[in-house]
């Protein structure tokens, strides 16, 4: 029985650093229930391809959500958020990697989720944060890397940027979010206040 089990994440992150969150809590025992829109996360069309028990699959894909229940809704319809509603009621964690206001908008932003479940733990990954200048820009690794400088110490022998092996930008958002995440559930188990 891992350190998790008893904890019940509902995951609304695609890519990369959500999921790596998710799946690290999965690896230890939490109940994950990965929601989808219909056309899946992109990461499923994500090469290298590898055969799973007789379909090829990503393997980035099948790395990320191993251990999680995939559940497929759509969150503009009613009939989808009832049954987010439904999970967010029983959930210990919610964790979105939309930008800022989307969850507002469809109705599940932080005030909306504690109502249904005061002990809820929310997480929102972004790349820069909910609030300030860039908020509301999207991006992913490779533009935030940029940002902060760090592209620059990939630069080729004749000082030419080079794509960085390590998405390390999107896998610190991840560490950090499942660090934010960990000191919320024991403050929770402290107060029994969610966060």
């Amino acid at each position: 029985m891992g350190k998790l089990s008893g904890i019940t994440v509902v995951d609304l992150t695609q890519f990369l650093p959500g999921p790596m969150m998710t799946v690290m809590m999965a690896d230890h025992g939490a109940e994950v229930i990965k929601v989808e829109p219909a056309a899946g996360d992109p990461a499923r069309d994500q090469a290298p391809f590898a055969d799973y028990g007789g379909a090829p699959h990503s393997v980035w894909f099948a790395n990320l959500n191993r251990g999680k229940q995939s559940l497929v809704l759509d969150l503009k319809s009613e009939g989808g958020k009832a049954q987010l509603r439904e999970l967010i009621a029983r959930a210990d964690v919610l964790v979105e990697g939309f930008r800022p206001g989307v969850m507002a908008r469809l109705g599940f932003d932080y005030e909306a989720a504690k109502a249904i479940n005061p002990a809820i733990i929310y997480c929102s990954i972004s790349a820069f944060g909910q609030h300030g200048a860039l908020a509301h820009h999207p991006a992913h690794d490779m533009a935030v890397q940029a940002l902060a400088g760090f592209l620059s110490v990939n630069d080729g022998p004749d000082g030419t940027p080079v794509v960085p092996g390590a998405p390390s930008a999107d896998m610190a958002a991840g560490l950090t979010a499942l660090s934010a995440v960990l000191m919320a559930l024991i403050g929770r188990d402290r107060t029994g206040e969610g966060a």
